[in-house]
């Protein structure tokens, strides 16, 4: 089970860290574009899509925070990741495909027994 934690670990950041890399990106093309609007065409538009853009990506970041806590958590063996792993996993089967396949995956190995005594150690 110790290598299905890992595993899983490592699918939670990696799924998660694409989420903060776009909420970044986004915040930032948002800024740029609102900016580069404004100050070109003296008009409002310009900030209300940098403001669109950073709501974006800020939501994007908060979706993928959580994710990236719990991988860090499950990698590190911290005894908190595996209600959160299990809290995040729930809510992942209604992302449908890819986050419902990590969802029951996630129930698999967090609530294995074997895992229980992994990560109260």
């Amino acid at each position: 089970m110790e290598l299905h934690v890992k595993i899983l670990g490592w699918l939670y950041v990696l799924l998660n860290a694409v989420f903060a890399i776009l909420g970044v990106i986004t915040i930032l093309g948002g800024l740029a574009a609102g900016v580069g609007s404004s100050v070109q065409h003296h008009s409002a538009g310009g900030l209300l899509a940098s403001g669109i853009g950073s709501v974006i990506g800020i939501f994007l970041l908060i979706v993928g925070l959580p994710g990236l806590i719990l991988g860090y958590g499950l990698l590190t063996r911290r005894r908190w990741s595996r209600i959160l792993g299990i809290v995040l996993s729930i809510l992942e089967l209604f992302n449908f495909p890819l986050g419902t396949i990590l969802g029951i995956y996630g129930l698999y190995v967090l609530l294995n027994q074997e895992t229980v005594a992994l990560l109260n150690n």
